[in-house]
């Protein structure tokens, strides 16, 4: 392994032990030495790949971003029916539940530019879901909202489901366990 290939290992590396320990106990709790730590390297080590801590959590979220939109995109065609759009969501969010969760919770003590990643990554996906949702208004199948209104709702009932998963259920991802629920009821709320 060439020298600039073990780089890209260790920085690789780093981001996954982070976000899997970002999962386990928080973003806010958890340390840079922890991550080393786990990763089994110097705390140096880490700031040699990431000036700051910041730097670190920016990658993590943007490297989720990244797998997010991968997971969506192969699950989903262009011409995907609402319902089967939405189910896939959870599917993909069921997959990453545990970082989503602590993401949601603790995204606004984190710095505005991090959490200007994770509002761009909304407003792809409201973009996305409405144009489903404008075909289904159109021919009348659900009421006629706008787009700011039918994503708000969305994600509404799915923070709430996944920030609020100890009162559902002691299984996790929370959204496997009452994804069709939710979607029942999102459907009741938005139909004509």
């Amino acid at each position: 392994m060439t020298r600039k290939e073990q780089k890209e290992k260790t920085r690789a590396g780093l981001v996954g032990q982070a976000e899997t320990l970002f999962a386990l106990n928080g973003i806010s709790s958890t340390t840079t030495a922890d991550i080393a730590k786990a990763l089994k390297v110097s705390h140096g080590t880490l700031f040699v790949h990431f000036s700051t801590r910041e730097d670190l959590i920016k990658a993590v979220v943007d490297e989720f971003g990244e797998k997010l939109s991968t997971a969506l995109g192969a699950r989903c065609s262009s011409d995907l029916k609402l319902r089967d759009l939405l189910k896939a969501h959870l599917s993909v969010l069921a997959e990453y539940e545990d970082f989503y969760m602590r993401l949601v919770s603790e995204s606004q003590s984190l710095p505005p530019h991090i959490r200007s990643i994770l509002y761009s990554m909304n407003a792809s996906l409201s973009y996305r879901f409405y144009r489903a949702a404008k075909a289904e208004m159109d021919k009348g199948v659900i009421k006629k909202m706008t787009q700011v209104h039918f994503f708000n709702t969305w994600m509404g009932l799915v923070h709430y489901y996944i920030l609020n998963r100890d009162l559902f259920s002691e299984r996790t991802p929370i959204l496997v366990e009452v994804g069709e629920d939710l979607l029942r009821h999102f459907f009741h709320l938005i139909k004509t």
